[in-house]
């Protein structure tokens, strides 16, 4: 019996990954670098890599701790600004609440993470909210997903993990646990063949966890 649903944030129930790609391209253009938004899609969302890799990779003469700080000035502002929820993100949680428990598990810092539940208002939604600071290793690592089930007191078997990002979905195969893929228009490249479920919206997931 599926008792519980774990959350993705960027760009599953937030349209965050829309202000991260712009805050990074800023930056960047900064320093004289164009990122593009397939390059992004492909480092940050797909691979689940970070600004260090990415300026190793491809042998960036530039410091990882300017462009992080300057990053994090140019996204809070968006934040403020320009901050929406997903399609069907406030009614598919509005729904699920009293029929499964909800989660959210996010590879991101747990003050953006925070700010933007907040900014939403969903955070009374979730009995649990995981972010990078809990565990060793994130996404495409299990150990998020694991430590929500343990922190709910689950089994890996009750939970289905509803993702918007390849790395999301494997992270949830090798926890065991039944996944729900609703690419964004940054991940509809991704390889999904892992999930238990492919959507083209969140208005179609309340459908089937509600089968469960």
């Amino acid at each position: 019996m599926i008792t519980t649903i774990i959350f993705d944030l960027d760009g599953l129930l937030s349209d965050t990954e829309t202000l991260h790609i712009k805050a990074y391209q800023q930056v960047f253009e900064a320093q004289g670098y164009d990122l593009t938004e397939d390059v992004y899609s492909r480092h940050w969302i797909r691979d689940g890599k970070g600004v260090q890799e990415f300026i190793d990779e491809n042998k960036l003469s530039l410091n990882v701790g300017l462009i992080r700080s300057e990053k994090a000035k140019v996204y809070d502002e968006l934040l403020k600004t320009s901050l929406n929820a997903m399609p069907g993100a406030k009614e598919l949680l509005m729904c699920l609440r009293g029929h499964k428990r909800l989660a959210l598990a996010s590879s991101f810092y747990r003050s953006n993470v925070e700010q933007v539940i907040r900014f939403l208002d969903f955070n009374r939604y979730f009995d649990v909210v995981a972010a990078y600071e809990d565990v060793k290793a994130v996404k495409p690592a299990p150990d998020l997903f694991l430590y929500v089930a343990e922190r709910m007191n689950v089994n890996p078997s009750e939970c289905i993990v509803v993702e918007d990002a390849e790395k999301g979905i494997i992270a949830a195969s090798v926890a065991g646990m039944k996944s729900i893929a609703v690419p964004s228009k940054y991940t509809r490249e991704n390889d999904f063949s892992l999930a238990t479920h492919v959507c083209d919206s969140l208005l179609d997931v309340e459908k089937i966890i509600l089968r469960y």
